[in-house]
């Protein structure tokens, strides 16, 4: 799903954007020595951006011996980009050209770099292991009387109305109500580039009821909802008990919103079982360790992994891969994997290119891509029919010819079965 940030601008002003220098760059980079270059009274001149460019470059060579950096977007830098950094025309580089900057400027973290994501999947966790302690943990009890724990050992304590963020966007976008000013004004502006994403949610939460309806009409009793989102209607164990009261859905988000409004997401049939943990996606260590998950879900037993609209918000491929390979890995053979991810493979030339110029500014961070990108989520499984196909024409329902068209939706929806 497309999602906006703080950068974005109306469409008025799409060619006539203004940017914000990034002062604390521009400062710390004017303050590096040249190892050249000489003022006339013999001090240091100020290193150039081209000296600067490489010595960056050889950095990141050092620090990523294993990738192909002139390969992968994001990868070596040169002054052009540079220079955008400066202008303020990029918010969040790549996470290499990152660890490079701040290794060539001794930074300790992006943001004294000046650079941030106004919104991302970001981790919400508290990092309790430097203490060795956590916050009361009631999820043993909780979850055997069918409820969220009130207190998580990992739980972030507040929630942020003042930075968009995706669960509240898209639920803005199905017209929802648990949404603040920020994510409604990221949305609009998305919106009036994009008319036709708010069709795109809906499709997309309508390819996740028939998914999860036929996986459990498979014989699978176990689900693991990661991005779950906030509550609306067709929430995954209200359709697999539908089907089959015994259903257990375990749901996983990062936003505090969610964590809020989990309540309604917990009201599921007796026979069955309902829990929620809060954590990021590219936490899997975190979400397959914590109790929870254990007094929820038995991967023993098949388990259908619901990653819905979530994995482009991991902007690096590896890493999302990494994600995916170590849940499906997690889980018992006769499981099932759904997908649902944003592409540039339905829309035109033209709106692509406005997209890719968007993500390069900062304006959006999720991160769309094509078939072949995302059939290597896919692999060594086999793919369900109709294969990899728009969300509105995975086993639709609709047959009158009113469904969203694949550009109207531009997202694929694909289900596997692990072997």
């Amino acid at each position: 799903m497309l999602a906006p940030s703080a950068a974005a601008a109306s469409s008025a002003d799409v060619e006539e954007a203004k940017f914000t220098p990034n002062h604390m760059l521009v400062d710390q980079l004017s303050r590096n020595p040249s190892a050249i270059h000489e003022l006339p009274d013999g001090r240091p001149a100020r290193m150039p951006r081209p000296e600067a460019v490489a010595a960056i470059n050889e950095i990141m060579t050092g620090l990523f011996p294993g990738v192909d950096l002139a390969a992968i977007n994001g990868g070596h830098l040169d002054e052009r980009e540079l220079g955008r950094y400066e202008r303020g025309e990029v918010h969040w580089p790549s996470k290499y050209r990152r660890a490079a900057l701040r290794a060539f400027l001794d930074a300790q973290s992006d943001q004294d770099l000046g650079f941030f994501r106004s919104l991302a999947l970001q981790p919400v966790l508290a990092d309790d292991r430097k203490t060795g302690k956590s916050t009361v943990d009631r999820g043993a009890d909780v979850a055997a009387a069918g409820m969220p724990p009130v207190s998580h050992p990992r739980r972030s304590s507040t929630v942020n109305g003042s930075t968009a963020h995706p669960a509240r966007v898209y639920d803005y976008w199905l017209g929802g109500k648990d949404n603040f000013a920020a994510d409604r004004e990221f949305a609009d502006a998305i919106t009036r580039r994009f008319a036709w994403v708010p069709k795109a949610a809906r499709a997309n939460r309508d390819f996740r009821v028939r998914a999860v309806r036929a996986v459990a009409e498979a014989g699978v009793r176990q689900f693991l909802d990661v991005g779950t989102g906030l509550p609306s209607p067709g929430n995954t164990h209200e359709v697999a008990q539908e089907l089959a009261p015994d259903a257990r859905v375990l749901y996983v988000d990062n936003d505090p919103l969610v964590m809020v409004h989990s309540r309604a997401l917990m009201v599921g049939k007796p026979e069955g079982r309902t829990a929620y943990i809060e954590a990021d996606v590219r936490q899997t260590g975190v979400i397959l360790g914590d109790p929870v998950f254990a007094q929820t879900l038995d991967p023993k037993q098949p388990v259908c992994l619901m990653l819905a609209a979530v994995l482009h918000f991991i902007p690096d491929l590896t890493e999302a891969q990494r994600a995916v390979r170590t849940l499906v890995e997690a889980v018992a053979p006769g499981s099932y994997l759904v997908i649902s991810h944003g592409t540039p493979d339905f829309v035109t030339a033209q709106e692509a290119a406005e997209y890719e110029r968007m993500y390069a500014s900062g304006e959006t961070v999720a991160r769309t891509r094509t078939k072949a990108d995302i059939e290597s989520f896919f692999t060594g499984l086999e793919v369900l029919e109709p294969g990899f196909v728009a969300v509105s024409d995975w086993r639709p329902t609709d047959d009158s010819g009113g469904r969203p068209t694949p550009h109207d939706v531009s997202l694929y929806g694909v289900v596997a079965r692990v072997p």
